[in-house]
This record gives C-alpha cells, sequence and structure tokens, in this order.
C-alpha cells in the first residue's frame, strides 16, 4: 500500500503545481488599482479635512469591494499651494493627515488584510519652503545646483530690460521661469511658482531622492505613483520651444515641448530606480511597482515601458480618458484599445484608467447612464483596473461655488470662469452614508462641500440595495479573479457601429462583455456578434448593468442565444464555469478520481 500513498502524494503536488501555475503572476499586473484622495476620504478628528487614521478606520472597505492595491494622492509635509504636490519634508507626514505612527498603523491595517500601498512620489519640483530651496538661493555649498537656475537674457533694444531665458510656459500658465532677487537669477518652475523644478544634473539631487525612495520602501510601501515623470529634465541648452503649427506658441498648449519633457536622461534614471526596485524585491521577496504618470501620445507613452529587470515599471494609459467623453463612439475606443495593446513592448501591463483627481467623473463625461459600463470595461480588458475612489459608486461632480473654491487652478480664472480650470468638482469628500455631511466628517463643514446628491447616493445605500453600482463593482473584482481574465487573450469588435464589444479567451474558455452605446434598444445573436471569434456555444449572464434589465445567472443555449440591451447598459457574458476547470482544476480532480479509485480497488 506504501506505493499507493506515494502516488497519490505525486499526484496532489503535480495538481497544486498546476494550480500554483495559475496563481503566480505580480499583483501589480492584474490588480484593481483604487486612488484614495486623503483629504476626501474619511475624516477621523472633526476638522473637515480627511486623515490617516480615517483611511484605517474604513480600511475593511477596500477589501469588501475587492480592491487589490490603494494608491494615495500626497501625504507629506506641505504648504499645500498645489494640495500637497509642492513638498517641504520628503520624509515627514503633514500634521494635516496625522503623524508617522498613524501612517504606520495604516500600513499595518493594509497588510493584515493583504491590500497593498502605494504613495505618491513627486520627483520633479519641491516646494519653495523646502529648506533645499532657502540654502539654494543662498548658495550654501553642496545646495547651489540642486535646483534650475539660469541667467537673465536682456532685450536687443534695451540691455538694461531683463527678460527669461527663454519662451517657456508653465502649465498653470505665464513663463515657467520666475526672477529670485536675492540669487539674481531665474529659476524654472513647470508648475506653480512655489514649486521649483530640481535638477537632476546635481549628483546630490539624485541621491537624495533615491534615498527618499529607499525610506519609504523601508516603511513598508509596495511602490510609488511616480509624478509628472516626463518634466524631471530639460534639455541642456535650454532653446525656445517651437509653436505648434499655426498658433503663437504664447500658451502651454500652442508650444510643442520638445526641449522640456520626455528627454533620455529621464528614460536612464526611471531605470535605475526601477533597478532599486527589483533589488529589494529579489532580496526579500515581496513584489513592488513603480506606475508612471505621463500625459502624452500613445507612442510617446509607451517609451516608458521599463524593460528587462526594470519591466516593473509602467506608465499609466490615460487614452479613455483624455479621449473619451458622452460622444465617443465604440469604433474610437477600439481604436484606443487595440493601439496601446499593439504598441506595448513584449511583457508590458496594460492598465486603464477613465477617473482621477484632476479630471471630471466618469458619470459627468461619459454620462450617469454609463457608469457600470465603463467599470465594467475597464474591469474585463487585459492588466490593471484603475479606480478614481467614488467612481465605484456613481459619484458626480459636485458644484462648487467660488467663495467655496480652493484649487488655484480655478481661483486665479475669478468669479466668471473660475469653473474652466478648477479641480474641486471632482475631489468632494468621498460619500459613506446619508447623514450630515455623508459620514466623511463630523464637522459642521467641510474642507469641500459635500454633493447635495449624498442623501441617496452613498455606500450605505448601494450595500443595501438589491442591485447598484457598487454591488456590481464589487462582483465584478470577484469575476476579474478568473484565469480567462488574468491571462486570456482580448479581442474588440465594433457591431453596427453602437456597440462595443470585447471578448477575452482562455483555454477554451470565454468572456463576451456586450455594451450598447447606442440611444436604441438593440438585439444582439450569436451569428451578428461573435462570428470572427466562432462563439457558438452556450452562455450565463455573469453581470449585468443595473440599466440592462438582465438577471445574473440566465443561461443563453447557443441555438437561441439573444440578448436584448437597453441603451447605454452592459452585459458581461461566461461560456462554463471557468478556465481554471480546464486545466489546472482538471489535474486535481483527475488526482482526486484516480486515488479515490486505487483506495477501493486496494481496500
Amino acid at each position: 500500500m506504501r506505493w499507493l500513498w506515494f502516488s497519490c502524494a505525486a499526484l496532489a503536488v503535480f495538481s497544486v503545481s498546476a494550480l500554483d501555475a495559475l496563481e503566480d503572476l505580480p499583483w501589480w499586473k492584474t490588480a484593481v488599482f483604487y486612488q484614495v484622495y486623503p483629504r476626501s476620504f474619511k475624516d477621523s478628528d472633526g476638522d473637515g479635512i480627511g486623515d490617516l487614521k480615517g483611511i484605517t478606520q474604513v480600511a475593511d472597505y477596500f477589501k469588501e469591494i475587492g480592491v487589490d492595491a490603494i494608491w494615495m494622492n500626497p501625504i507629506l509635509k506641505s504648504p499645500m499651494a498645489d494640495f500637497g504636490y509642492d513638498i517641504s519634508d520628503y520624509t515627514e507626514i503633514d500634521p494635516i493627515f496625522g503623524t508617522m505612527e498613524d501612517f504606520e498603523g495604516l500600513v499595518t491595517k493594509l497588510r493584515d488584510i493583504d491590500v497593498k500601498l502605494v504613495l505618491d512620489f513627486v520627483p520633479n519640483h519641491s516646494s519653495d519652503e523646502h529648506p533645499w530651496f532657502n540654502m539654494s538661493v543662498n548658495r550654501v555649498p553642496g545646495y547651489e545646483d540642486f535646483y534650475v537656475w539660469k541667467d537673465p537674457k536682456y532685450s536687443p533694444s534695451n540691455k538694461t530690460e531683463r527678460e527669461p531665458p527663454n519662451n517657456w510656459i508653465s502649465l498653470f500658465g505665464n513663463s515657467a521661469w520666475q526672477w529670485c532677487p536675492e540669487r539674481h537669477q531665474y529659476y524654472l518652475h513647470k508648475y506653480l511658482i512655489k514649486q521649483p523644478d530640481l535638477n537632476y544634473r546635481d549628483n546630490a539631487v539624485k541621491g537624495n531622492m533615491t534615498a527618499v525612495m529607499e525610506f519609504w520602501l523601508n516603511k513598508g510601501v509596495d511602490g510609488f505613483r511616480m509624478d509628472a515623470v516626463q518634466q524631471i529634465y530639460e534639455n541642456i541648452t535650454f532653446p525656445d520651444e517651437p509653436p505648434v503649427n499655426g498658433t503663437a506658441g504664447d500658451t502651454y498648449d500652442t508650444q510643442q515641448h520638445n526641449f522640456e519633457t520626455n528627454q533620455p536622461e529621464t528614460f536612464a534614471l526611471l531605470n535605475e530606480w526601477a533597478k532599486l526596485v527589483y533589488d529589494m524585491v529579489q532580496r526579500d521577496g515581496r513584489q513592488r511597482a513603480l506606475f508612471l504618470e505621463v500625459y502624452d501620445t500613445i507612442p510617446a507613452t509607451i517609451e516608458y515601458y521599463g524593460t528587462g529587470n526594470e519591466s516593473l515599471s509602467f506608465p499609466f494609459d490615460f487614452q479613455l480618458l483624455t479621449e473619451g467623453n458622452q460622444t465617443t463612439r465604440p469604433a474610437e475606443i477600439k481604436q484606443i484599445i487595440d493601439e496601446w495593446m499593439t504598441s506595448m513592448p513584449a511583457g508590458g501591463v496594460a492598465n486603464w484608467v477613465v477617473g482621477n483627481h484632476d479630471n471630471g467623473r466618469v458619470a459627468d463625461r461619459y454620462g450617469h447612464e454609463m457608469v457600470d459600463s465603463i467599470n465594467l470595461l475597464t474591469g474585463v480588458l487585459p492588466g490593471v483596473q484603475v479606480v478614481y475612489y467614488g467612481e465605484e459608486i456613481g459619484m458626480q461632480n459636485t458644484f462648487v461655488l467660488f467663495d467655496q473654491t480652493v484649487d488655484n487652478s480655478g481661483r486665479k480664472l475669478g468669479p466668471y470662469h473660475y469653473t474652466e480650470g478648477s479641480r474641486d468638482p471632482e475631489r468632494t469628500p468621498m460619500q459613506w452614508d446619508d447623514s450630515p455631511n455623508c459620514g466623511f466628517s463630523t464637522n459642521a463643514t467641510t474642507w469641500l462641500p459635500v454633493n447635495p446628491n449624498y442623501w441617496w447616493l452613498n455606500v450605505k445605500a448601494q450595500m443595501a440595495a438589491e442591485s447598484s453600482h457598487l454591488k456590481i463593482f464589487k462582483e465584478l473584482a470577484a469575476v476579474r479573479k478568473d484565469p480567462v481574465l488574468q491571462r486570456g487573450d482580448y479581442g474588440v469588435l465594433v457591431h453596427e457601429n453602437d456597440t462595443l464589444i470585447v471578448v477575452r479567451s482562455y483555454n477554451e474558455s470565454y468572456f463576451a462583455l456586450i455594451i450598447n452605446m447606442g440611444s436604441e434598444i438593440l438585439t444582439y445573436t450569436s451569428e451578428n456578434l461573435f462570428s470572427p471569434h466562432n462563439l457558438n456555444i452556450d452562455m450565463t449572464v455573469v453581470l449585468g448593468s443595473m440599466n440592462s434589465g438582465l438577471s445574473k445567472g440566465t443561461n443563453l443555449k447557443k441555438d437561441s442565444l439573444s440578448v436584448t440591451l437597453r441603451p447605454k447598459a452592459a452585459v458581461l457574458l461566461r461560456s462554463g464555469s471557468s478556465a481554471t476547470s480546464s486545466s489546472a482544476r482538471l489535474y486535481v480532480t483527475t488526482a482526486l478520481l484516480i486515488c479515490g479509485l486505487l483506495a477501493l480497488l486496494f481496500k
């Protein structure tokens, strides 16, 4: 009988190995990645501003809805000219958000519930209130070149009239150069005047910022979202930027930015930082990754994928965010998806971003009827799904009066045009329940006003409802664990102009997402939907958008497959039960059957 036990043990090992082969992808390759804007997520101390203890208090929510990792916007010490993106100490928590002990408590909590933590890292610039800048202004030895300083140029017609070194424009408008009377030079600021650009041609700067990364990695973070990486280096000769054809070139959007973005040295630095993270992964086995903010064309953005050992760094794909809205047609979305997928380097990780703290909410850009459809789309596509807080419940932009506006991008435009630049509408407090201030804070007022619709649009109500945006999001997060969605091939089809179809396939198992983006009720059959993929197979309704009218679990037989969808509705179909059954699970079942039969025969 001993040989029987050895045989069963060998089969069990083989079976477990088969299962393990389906579970060895690093978390960052398939994660549901959830962006937390700390000021607006949860206030624990009643001052009207969200904080770290607040995030810790509600952290179980991440696990409950299927989030794999959270990315927090900056929580470091800052004068808050740009709400944390102007850092005055890279290793100190700003008192608004709490203490280092509060941060460590959050790390411990997230580790306990197996949710990863990614910090915002701001390498391009610091605050002008950082001690480094003050020392650089005063030419303290070792800090003279910490920032980008240039002498003025003078008008040929007036040798006493001082001018900036070149014509570069800040992303916030006006010249990217600010005169410093103490130093008698201009400093570069691609963003706000209070955000001077660091000079990475100075090795001390590079060394200090690398040490900052090591500090937080040793604190237990699982990676960084790196802000504004395109701008880290500038062309060393500082030439004028040429205008966009047919324009005067006197605004940021009408200049070409050939010399202050996407410089070769930037890619080299990012690879160095990726190597740092890679080496730490090799030492302790904990997977980490770098997520890069790059707003550019697809070809330019794709250049930011890491290669070789540095392949754990990749750029966010903002195309669905910047190009998509209520007028976007299925063919345009297909083009965006296909271009990204075919442009990625081998081994690259796809990712899909449709909302963040700098852009209006999905419900406002794509239409509130499309909330579930967009969440389903980004959840079914290969790779990482990136979700901005509140999108899982369909939060909407909040109208903020001028005297309530705090974003400098809006305030500088004045009371008649502030809505054209303000990012406050998409940053308002998370809507937890229907209590005063939506359960976000006990204070009478909050740092930004709460959306008036919180009384019916909130987490508590959607948790209790029979069907809701949140429940669909939660179920989708669970479905994403299926090997078909984690590892499968993809195809995107457009059906009769108004319908977008995404097909995922793996080991002869399939998922099919159908989105009716038109304004009429449409009916689909296997013949007119899936003919390029030959999906003449039985399918089951896995999920439907709230407005689909379809019930989960409905079986659709191949000979009579027919699906009717309302306008802006979506349905996710699946063949069989799971791809696992066609591979690893098959080995496990076979092993158990063989062992069982042998046990009966030799009883």
